[in-house]
């Protein structure tokens, strides 16, 4: 008997932790900035920024796609266990040969939060993986707190 509550303390403890999302629940950010390299840089630096530093030691995995044709890259951080929600999305689109833009999605707590945000900027644009920013930032921050989405009015 024991022994089966700790097995369901520790799903429900696993479930806890692997059901953050990125959706607008009161914490996620979300921005914008265009950085002055090309996509495929871009997504190189933000692959290596996410490996770093938003995986939370094993307990997320990233889902990665690179398409040269529609030259976009997209990284999701999701739960490596239950319900596979996404803690962080990063999506690249080329503006040219030399600028990409880059959208940030992240869920606003713990390891993806406005300092992640920062470094995830900082390693895009300077092509330096770090999990904190050190380098100057934007006077105007570039992200906010995500608006949550309306749903459309049931009809009767």
């Amino acid at each position: 008997m024991i022994k089966q509550a700790k097995r369901v303390c520790l799903v429900l403890a696993v479930a806890a932790l692997s059901g953050c999302g990125v959706g607008p629940d009161g914490g996620a950010l979300s921005g914008s900035f265009d950085a002055p390299v090309g996509y495929q840089k871009a997504y190189q630096s933000a692959l290596a920024q996410t490996q770093l530093c938003l995986l939370a030691n094993g307990a997320y995995r990233i889902d990665s796609q690179l398409d040269s044709a529609t030259r976009t890259g997209r990284l999701r951080v999701v739960g490596s266990l239950f319900g596979r929600k996404e803690a962080a999305r990063v999506e690249l689109t080329a503006i040219n040969d030399t600028h990409t833009r880059v959208q940030v999605d992240m869920w606003g707590r713990r390891d993806w939060d406005a300092s992640a945000m920062r470094a995830m900027r900082d390693a895009v644009v300077y092509s330096v993986a770090s999990c904190r920013s050190y380098m100057p930032q934007p006077n105007d921050e570039w992200f906010r707190p995500q608006q949550p989405q309306q749903q459309a009015p049931q009809q009767k």
